[in-house]
């Protein structure tokens, strides 16, 4: 048995250094919050994915659909409008808008002020069919987020997008430093 099997066991590395995300010299809470957000982040993606299914979508073209539905609310729908909307590339939306298309739930015209632009729009069978998810969704939704008051709701809304601004550097950073890690 090795020295430090027999002793108590080494603490492991802070993954922080920012004092605002320590407590007390610890990334311990910081930690916590990785992994509550990863469960939180994967049972998301599994009740997006479980409204895809009772549409007969994928989850990843519900996601696109809805988001085509609903920002048409305002004004004209773009792939690249729904690409920043969801946080997709370009190419990804492209794809999976042109299998809503074959499946008869989005259509796609030239935009007549720029003839290179695309726009899209969901049909009146996309529309009915999340007409109909819709009464499953407000269910599911209402007790998925049953526990926020609206305070902390809105405090919620207001704080995503600062943890999303910074997400493509950090991966960036990521994909660079891991070019260089002794560990690769």
């Amino acid at each position: 048995m090795s020295p430090r099997a027999k002793g108590r066991p080494q603490a492991a590395p802070n993954t922080v250094s920012r004092q605002e995300l320590l407590v007390n010299g610890s990334d311990f809470e910081f930690r916590q919050f990785i992994h509550d957000s990863l469960a939180f982040s994967a049972r998301l993606l599994a009740v997006r994915d479980g409204y895809g299914r009772v549409i007969g979508l994928t989850g990843q073209q519900y996601i696109i659909l809805i988001s085509i539905a609903h920002l048409a609310s305002r004004g004209a729908v773009t792939v690249s409008g729904v690409a920043d909307h969801l946080y997709l590339s370009g190419s990804f939306v492209t794809t999976e808008t042109n299998k809503l298309v074959r499946l008869g739930l989005v259509t796609k015209s030239t935009d007549p002020a720029d003839r290179r632009r695309v726009l899209l729009a969901s049909t009146d069978e996309a529309s009915r069919r999340l007409r109909e998810l819709a009464e499953i969704q407000v269910q599911v939704n209402d007790v998925h987020f049953g526990q926020l008051s609206r305070k902390e709701f809105d405090q919620l809304r207001s704080i995503m997008p600062q943890l999303l601004q910074p997400t493509e550097q950090a991966l960036s950073l990521l994909e660079h430093l891991a070019r260089f890690s002794a560990l690769s």
